[in-house]
């Protein structure tokens, strides 16, 4: 097991970048459905299908990250988060990536000391999309 150490000017750095991509996190959904919709083709169908595989991803991961968090598992933490992050990020989900940018980049720190919280971020973000997800169904 390896630890990042993180100087400074790049903890400076990485706390602005934080900043910026958590902004936005307080509300209700945040999710780029232009971006789903290029990602699908302009198919609706396939939308909805991309829409589904990601959120059923998305539910096993989180499941992962409460394991990895309750045995305080920084390497898993980040590993999972990163691929949630990226497949978030994906599919359009920018809320969802911010948190999990922000739980990786403490994971790869080695603190855990606020990732229960971010859990329930990421467990709220997704239960929104997928509750919006079904009203437009």
């Amino acid at each position: 097991e390896w630890v990042m150490l993180i100087n400074k000017a790049d903890r400076e750095l990485f706390d602005e970048d934080v900043a910026m991509l958590t902004s936005h996190i307080a509300g209700p959904i945040e999710f780029d459905w232009q971006q789903l919709r290029q990602l699908a083709g302009e198919d609706a169908g396939f939308e909805a299908e991309l829409l589904t595989i990601f959120l059923q991803d998305t539910e096993n991961s989180l499941r992962e990250l409460e394991g990895a968090i309750a045995a305080q598992n920084a390497e898993t933490v980040e590993q999972v988060a990163h691929s949630l992050r990226g497949s978030s990020a994906n599919v359009g989900a920018s809320a969802l990536a911010a948190v999990a940018f922000q739980l990786e980049q403490m994971a790869r720190r080695g603190d855990l000391s606020s990732a229960n919280m971010l859990l329930q971020k990421l467990n709220q973000q997704c239960r929104s999309i997928r509750a919006y997800f079904q009203t437009m169904r």
